[in-house]
């Protein structure tokens, strides 16, 4: 198996290999601690660097704001047809065609049911690489 930096990633997010957005397929559901070692790394190479929690009810109230990269994580608590699915997709559509950069985070399971069927909004929304394919992962 190939593997593949964060720094290297975000390069290639970067020169729009990824459109700006990459889901990471973790092993589990991603903790705000894994989050946050991500986001001290993501600093390294990105002026700001945002997160964005969908796991609470006030979630979309947050917004992502402007950093240039954020991290999302928590989409696992939404079924693919919630309104706070489909309204976290229109955000982060605005983010990506703006230029900026966003990756999320989410279990394999979870990435299944929002990525994997076409009449869902995360449906073939952006790349994606399994956590065990980075060779410096959290």
């Amino acid at each position: 198996m190939n593997s593949v930096s964060l720094i290297r990633l975000f390069e290639l997010m970067r020169a729009g290999v990824y459109s700006g957005c990459l889901a990471v397929i973790t092993d589990e559901v991603p903790t705000e601690e894994i989050i946050s070692s991500l986001s001290d790394k993501a600093r390294q190479y990105y002026k700001t660097v945002g997160i964005w929690s969908l796991s609470s009810e006030n979630s979309l109230n947050q917004s992502p704001g402007n950093a240039e990269l954020i991290l999302v994580f928590g989409l696992e608590r939404h079924l693919p047809d919630s309104p706070v699915t489909y309204q976290a997709r229109t955000k982060l559509d605005v983010r990506r065609n703006s230029g900026l950069f966003l990756m999320i985070c989410l279990d394999q399971a979870s990435f299944h049911c929002h990525f994997s069927n076409s009449a869902k909004p995360f449906y073939h929304f952006c790349g994606s690489i399994d956590q065990q394919s980075i060779s410096d992962w959290i």
